[in-house]
C-alpha cells in the first residue's frame, strides 16, 4: 500500500506541473474576434474568438499573415473599455482558469 500512495502522490505532482492552460501550453495566445450567435453589444462581456497563427518572414517590416482556426471558438473577457470590431485579432491571457484581453480602441 505503501509504494501505491507513493506512486499516486508522484503522480499528482506530475499533473500539478503540467502547462495545459491553452493551445500548445501557451499562456498567451491570439485570437481573431467572431460571431457565433449574436455578437456582444458592450466592452465588458465574454467574446468569442477563433486561435489564431501568423506566418510570414521574419525580418524588420515583414508583412504577416493570419490564419484563424475556424475549428475552434475559444470566450475570452474584454477587460477593455470599448467594442472591438468583428475580426480584431486580440492577445488573449490565461487569468484565473479564464481568458482575457483588454480592447480599448
Amino acid at each position: 500500500m505503501r509504494i501505491e500512495r507513493l506512486r499516486h502522490q508522484d503522480l499528482d505532482n506530475l499533473v500539478d506541473r503540467l502547462n495545459v492552460s491553452g493551445a500548445e501550453g501557451s499562456l498567451a495566445q491570439l485570437l481573431t474576434t467572431v460571431t457565433v450567435n449574436v455578437y456582444p453589444t458592450a466592452a465588458g462581456a465574454f467574446y468569442a474568438g477563433n486561435p489564431t497563427y501568423v506566418s510570414g518572414t521574419e525580418t524588420e517590416g515583414g508583412v504577416a499573415g493570419y490564419s484563424p482556426d475556424r475549428s475552434q471558438v475559444i470566450y475570452a473577457y474584454n477587460l477593455g473599455t470599448q467594442i472591438p470590431p468583428e475580426g480584431t485579432h486580440v492577445v488573449a491571457h490565461a487569468v484565473g482558469g479564464r481568458w482575457v484581453f483588454r480592447y480599448d480602441g
